[in-house]
């Protein structure tokens, strides 16, 4: 599948089958991640572990209650800003390479129920765990607490493309006309999960590049890292050359912080 594919395809899973992940996928995913380097100087890894909740349905965090889930991704960085987009975007990648495995994920994040977690890994330094997702077989059926959950979490629903994206000032919208070639790199960065669905992420087109920013609230600046990973994975696949910078003279107001700009080329 392509990364456009994937990007579609992901959805939050929540209700699993309770079969632990076979070796094959175990060894896969442990490869995988291993190669994975998070971006913008964070510190930041990705471990696979075994910790079944059984079939009775679990609060691991806001982004909802978990069942039959036995093997878990953890996401463990530092805190910061930069070191938490980083992170976020490492994390995505993995989500996605899941997704293409035909496993189910679920960003997991808040006030996480760290302590089954904690005594299978080991922290160092300044190191926190982040965030969890499940990893594993979708239960064929949604339980209807899931669908409760979804709908809770409003995971079907997306804020319309000019209400993310503007042209040159955040006063006018941007079109997805507009937006020419990158309308579907900024199409998979609408589509990127967050935090009850919320969205904080908001981009300017404005002298030939693409400037994110992050609104300032009770937000997890992981999300950013998942959009700006949803951008750049789908401009390379596109062909549309360019890079992340992060420009010493822009800067942000009240409602948003300015996070990194895409330079094309």
């Amino acid at each position: 599948m392509s990364v456009i594919e994937l990007i579609k395809e992901r959805k939050s899973v929540r209700s699993y089958t309770g079969e632990p992940l076979n070796k094959e996928l175990v060894d896969s995913i442990n490869n995988y991640i291993e190669r994975l380097n998070p971006p913008f100087g964070a510190k930041a890894r990705i471990r696979l572990i075994s910790a079944k909740t059984g079939e009775q349905p679990v609060k691991l965090g806001t982004y909802g209650v978990i069942s039959g889930a036995t093997d878990f991704l953890l996401l463990i960085g530092e805190k910061g800003l930069m070191s938490e987009a980083g992170a976020g975007y490492m994390f995505e990648q993995a989500i996605l390479f899941c997704t293409g495995l035909g496993l189910g994920t679920c960003w997991l994040g808040g006030t996480l129920k760290r302590g089954d977690f904690l005594t299978q890994i080991r922290l160092s330094g300044d190191e926190e765990l982040i965030v969890i997702s499940p990893v594993g077989y979708k239960r064929e059926k949604r339980t209807l607490l899931d669908s409760i959950m979804r709908t809770g979490a409003r995971s079907d629903k997306r804020k319309p493309f000019g209400s993310l994206f503007f042209n040159g000032t955040f006063e006018i919208p941007l079109t997805e006309a507009d937006a020419g070639n990158y309308n579907t790199p900024l199409e998979m960065v609408r589509l990127a999960p967050s935090g009850s669905n919320k969205q904080p992420w908001r981009v300017v087109m404005k002298d030939g590049g693409f400037h994110f920013y992050y609104r300032t609230g009770r937000f997890s600046v992981n999300d950013i890292g998942i959009a700006l990973c949803h951008f750049e994975l789908t401009c390379n696949e596109l062909g549309l050359n360019g890079h992340f910078e992060r420009i010493a003279d822009i800067s942000g107001s009240n409602d948003v912080e300015y996070i990194m700009s895409w330079i094309t080329e």
